[in-house]
This record gives structure tokens, C-alpha cells and sequence, in this order.
């Protein structure tokens, strides 16, 4: 009777997983396969045969872009109550999570997750609770498992999910748990058994007929395991519902079987309505409400980027021609085509015109720009703009038209870090808490980095009850955040600066703590005080010197001179030169004035002798 229900069970898993393949094998894997492919510069539409086979790495380049852009770096993670009775200072709570983070290196595996989201529509990634942290695993995503009547929407209410996965046999046959049933007073009694059962029965060469996603890869770069290192594998299918967890090994048998492990612990810590829940992050770009998978980056591209290898090979071809022609002969001297070889400076007894190139017409100038026209196309579409990705800009392109490509890359890039935020970064963080809810009963120590270095706080289960809400930023985000605020501080800075309606003193301090967010201590470090201030007004009128207000270029020679000497210079004799030319200048200036003077004077005398 065990064995028919067990037989029965192992159907209903198998037939489970079968759906869920077919659903996506009908259409996703081709289309998965395809989307790898483009990534890695192979041709999937080939439209021109010729002799070049070049790729222009247009995908592989917007998929990167688009990664490197929304992660690579740990996002800010927020807690916040959803009742007025709870706890509102969540600053602990948040710096688990951040300690949480850097214990499993979450970073490296979200740019993984976030490559696939991009790459192929859809990104999962599984948690689990290790001793005393959350871990997680990306899983492929050929070889993740849904029931296809599943939607984005509501995958976390979907009848059953898992994955697939091979594993050595030996290796399950040493895992070992802790046995429930252990009993110190009984001598027969282990503390710890094996995980899994009925390895005995599964055999070691079983063939799936269904390839996996590393059996695939493997392919694609033509490498496979041999006998050897198949030896021993076997399959494992990890199958969920909210009540149960399964693994049938090689669709045989069954090889674990347990309670769904959140669901046991909700009813050991005493929840109410304990229900079972799923670990898995389902992550979708650009989602339907209809549909579970989302649209890969390259599916509204991928016939733009084989038609730009299709005319760059033909360009290519094209220029091999006219560089190396295929050459014409009179067939008159057929018997020579053995002994013609493309060398320089050959001599063939051949009338004149009996061997020439085959002309070919001249490559046309809009089949560059063509290609251009393209690449512009497949940027527009992806919102990966040449501005954006710091390419050089052409010279004929306006501030404005700058201006509004930035603007309109930046608003869909936006509307991408908002996706981001509340799909998978919120589900991921929201996760976690449960996990820490679940897991975390006694008060735990957590490092915190800081300004000043590494310092420990305590984090205490009781102060945190009941359900809290995360918010996520990303980087980008923050980054936008803090450069429009610096703008906005900017501009009114630059309106406020010495008017006499504002003081200036807490402007600046404002501007330090806002906008270029220093604490109040290095602020007080950088502001000059009232006092200091009064000081420094009376010290200069003080010590101003009215010799400090000449101008040096302006001053006389005789000046210059002094100047120098006080400054510990020995004085230039030009300045003695110039000095006498001057004082030789001035006194032909007097003389000149005085003549000028005299003949006036003896002219007005003689005038008046005539009139008497």
C-alpha cells in the first residue's frame, strides 16, 4: 500500500514537471536559446551568406550596459511599520539585512540574476535558511519548474514550483541531517541520519532525454562530459508546494520527503494560521499580468542586429573584392590557368585586356550610414543612448538634442530602477524578513560599518513584531537623488549668495550638511566662527599697509626699486635707466611748455604795442 502511494506520488510529480517542460518547450527554450546565442555573437537569422562571418556585438553591449547600470553594488534596504503600535526606529533591523547581505556576497549573485533578467525575461533565484543566515542560489532558468497556469501576478499562490538539478550520487548518500526522533537513553538511537533515501534503487546512468541548462551551454561551446564524468549522476527534481517538499531522483523514486519547512516552523513558534510558503524570487522584465516569463532586452532588436551583420558582412565581402578581385581570362589562353599565381611583378604573354578584374560597381556611401542608421535604431529601442553610454558625440549634434536624448533615456531608465525596486529587490527583501521572523528568535549581534570603523549592535526579535514594509533604492537611484538635490542647493546657493535678506553663515553651513551631506562636526571644522570672524576684520584693518595698495606694474621706477629691495631682490638697473630717461623726458617736457609759455606771453606784449 506505501509503495502505491509512493508509485502514485512520484506520477504526479513527474507529470507536474512534464507540464511545466512542455509549457515552456512549446516556445521559451527556443527562444532562451536563441537570446544566448545573440549574447555571445552567434548568428541565430542569417539573411546573407557570404564569405566574412562578422558579429557587431550590439547585444551583448546593451545587455552589459544595462547590468553595470542597475547593480554591481549593495542597494539601501528600508524598513518601515505598517501599524502605529510597532517599533519606528528600524535602524538595527536595517543593518541585519546590510550584515546579511555582505555574509553571502548577495552583490555578486544579484548581478547574475540581473544578467538573466535582461538576457532572458525572467530571472529566479532561490532562499533558504542556512544555521544562522539566510543564503541564496541562482537557479538557471531552463531548469526552473511552475505550474503554467501561474502568472507574475500570482506565482506565490501557484499549485507547486521547483527545480531541477543533477547530483552525484555519493555525495547524497554521505549528506546527513539531524534525526527528529533521536533518544539519548536509547544506545541504537543516531544523532544523525541520512538525508535521502532509495539511492539504492536509482541507477546511475539514467538518460533524462531533457537537457539541462549547463548541458546546453556545455553544447553550444563544444565541450561535454564523457563517461567518466557522467559516472555516478543522477537527477534530482526538488518539488514544492505550500504543504510539502519532495526530491524524486531520475523520475523514480522518491528520495526525500518533508513537511514544507516554513510551514513546520510557523506551527513550532506558534502563528495562528501557520501556511507554508514558497523560497523563490520569480523576477520578470517588462511583465505581463497574463504571463509568468518576461521579454528578454534582445527580443525587439534581434532583427536589427542580424540585419547589421548582414550588411556589415556584405560591406566587408564587398571590400575584400575590390582589394583581391576575381580575375577574368580570355579563353583563348585557358592552358595557362595552371600556371597563373597571384604574385607581383608577374609576366603572362597575353594580349592587352585578355587578363582583368571582373568589374564589380563601386560600394555605395549610404551603406555606412546605413549601418549607423541601425545602430542608432537599436539604441533608441533599448534606451542605451550613445550619450548615455559615453560614447563620443558627432559634431553636427546640438547642447539641445543632447539635451532631450539624455532626458529621454533618463526618464525610461527611471521607470527601469522603479521596476527593478518593487519586483524582485522588494519580494528579496521582503523575504528575508520573514526568514528573519521565523529564524531569529534570541537577540543576535550584527557588525556595523561605519565613518569611524566596525562597531556591534544588538538586534532583538521583541522590539520588531508584526509585519514591516521594505523599501529599496538602488544606487542609481540614490545617485539621481543626490545630484538633482546638489542642483536644486546649487541654484538656490547661487540666488541667495550676498543678499542682504539671508544670512550667509547658515547658508553655507546649510549647503555643507545638505548638499554635500557633512556631519555637524566637520561643518563646525570648516565654518569660521563669530569671533574669529570679528578677529579677522580687526587684524586686517590693523595691519593693512597703505604701501601694500600700490600696484606694482603701475609704480614709478624710483618705486619699483624700492619694492624689490624690501622684497629681498637687488634691484634691476633697468629701473635706474628708465628712471633718468624719465626725469630727461619730463625736463624736455618743461622746457617745451615753457617755450610754449613764452612765445604766448610776447605775442600778447606785441599786441598790445600795436594798438597804442
Amino acid at each position: 500500500m506505501a509503495n502505491k502511494k509512493s508509485d502514485e506520488q512520484v506520477k504526479k510529480i513527474v507529470n507536474d514537471y512534464q507540464s511545466s517542460w512542455n509549457y515552456r518547450d512549446s516556445s521559451y527554450h527556443n527562444e532562451w536559446e536563441n537570446w544566448y546565442k545573440l549574447y555571445n555573437s552567434e548568428r541565430v537569422a542569417v539573411g546573407y551568406n557570404g564569405i566574412s562571418d562578422t558579429f557587431v556585438p550590439m547585444a551583448f553591449s546593451t545587455i552589459e550596459t544595462k547590468v553595470s547600470a542597475t547593480s554591481g553594488s549593495k542597494p539601501q534596504v528600508e524598513y518601515f511599520p505598517t501599524r502605529p503600535d510597532q517599533a519606528t526606529n528600524t535602524e538595527v533591523l536595517n543593518g541585519l539585512f546590510s550584515f546579511y547581505w555582505d555574509l553571502d556576497n548577495w552583490t555578486s549573485k544579484f548581478i547574475q540574476h540581473t544578467r538573466n533578467l535582461f538576457l532572458y525575461g525572467t530571472g529566479v533565484m532561490y532562499v533558504y535558511w542556512d544555521i544562522d543566515q539566510p543564503r541564496v542560489k541562482n537557479i538557471p532558468l531552463r531548469d526552473f519548474f511552475c505550474d503554467p497556469t501561474a502568472t507574475i501576478l500570482t506565482y506565490q499562490d501557484a499549485a507547486y514550483m521547483g527545480y531541477r538539478f543533477f547530483a552525484n550520487k555519493a555525495d547524497l548518500e554521505e549528506e546527513m541531517v539531524v534525526n527528529p526522533d533521536y533518544d539519548e537513553m536509547d544506545p541504537t538511537s543516531k544523532e544523525l541520519v541520512p538525508k535521502f533515501k532509495n539511492l539504492d534503487k536509482l541507477d546511475e546512468n539514467y538518460d533524462t532525454g531533457e537537457e539541462s541548462d549547463k548541458q546546453e551551454k556545455d553544447d553550444f561551446m563544444g565541450s561535454t562530459l564523457d563517461d567518466n564524468g557522467q559516472s555516478g549522476q543522477i537527477e534530482v527534481i526538488c518539488y514544492w508546494t505550500k504543504d510539502k517538499v519532495c526530491y524524486v531522483g531520475n523520475k523514480k523514486e522518491i528520495i526525500y520527503e518533508e513537511e514544507n519547512y516554513y510551514k513546520t516552523r510557523q506551527q513550532f513558534l506558534g502563528y495562528p494560521n501557520p501556511k507554508g510558503m514558497y523560497p523563490f524570487i520569480v523576477d520578470s522584465n517588462y511583465p505581463d499580468e497574463s504571463l509568468l516569463y518576461g521579454r528578454s532586452e534582445l527580443q525587439p532588436i534581434f532583427k536589427a542586429q542580424e540585419l547589421l551583420n548582414d550588411i556589415t558582412n556584405q560591406n566587408i565581402d564587398a571590400v575584400s573584392w575590390s582589394l583581391d578581385p576575381v580575375m577574368e581570362l580570355d579563353p583563348q589562353y585557358s592552358d595557362y590557368i595552371d600556371k597563373i599565381s597571384n604574385v607581383t611583378g608577374a609576366i603572362y604573354p597575353f594580349k592587352p585586356g585578355s587578363y582583368q578584374a571582373v568589374q564589380k560597381p563601386l560600394i555605395p556611401s549610404s551603406a555606412f550610414n546605413e549601418r549607423v542608421n541601425i545602430k542608432n535604431e537599436i539604441r533608441e529601442t533599448t534606451a542605451v543612448e550613445q550619450v548615455i553610454k559615453g560614447a563620443a558625440v558627432s559634431g553636427d549634434t546640438t547642447a539641445t538634442e543632447i539635451k532631450a536624448q539624455v532626458a529621454s533615456a533618463g526618464r525610461r531608465f527611471d521607470a527601469l530602477l522603479s521596476a527593478l525596486e518593487s519586483g524582485g529587490y522588494y519580494t528579496f527583501a521582503k523575504l528575508v524578513f520573514q526568514m528573519i521572523q521565523m529564524y531569529v528568535n534570541q537577540p543576535t549581534m550584527l557588525r556595523v560599518l561605519g565613518e569611524t570603523g566596525v562597531s556591534w549592535e544588538t538586534y532583538d526579535p521583541e522590539q520588531f513584531q508584526g509585519d514591516y514594509e521594505p523599501r529599496i533604492k538602488l544606487q542609481a537611484t540614490l545617485q539621481n537623488e543626490k545630484a538633482k538635490k546638489m542642483r536644486d542647493y546649487k541654484e538656490m546657493y547661487t540666488a541667495m549668495l550676498g543678499s542682504p535678506f539671508v544670512n550667509q553663515k547658515n547658508l553655507t553651513e546649510l549647503i555643507m550638511k545638505e548638499a554635500f551631506e557633512l556631519d555637524g562636526d566637520k561643518v563646525q571644522k570648516l565654518i569660521v566662527s563669530d569671533e574669529e570672524l570679528a578677529q579677522m576684520g580687526d587684524k586686517k584693518e590693523d595691519d593693512q599697509n597703505p604701501k601694500m595698495l600700490i600696484n606694482y606694474k603701475d609704480a614709478p621706477p624710483d618705486v619699483k626699486m624700492q619694492m624689490e629691495m624690501d622684497a629681498g631682490f637687488e634691484p634691476s638697473e633697468s629701473h635706474m635707466e628708465q628712471y633718468e630717461a624719465d626725469n630727461l623726458m619730463r625736463g624736455a617736457d618743461e622746457a617745451e611748455a615753457l617755450g610754449r609759455a613764452r612765445s604766448s606771453m610776447l605775442g600778447d606784449v606785441n599786441g598790445q604795442n600795436g594798438a597804442f
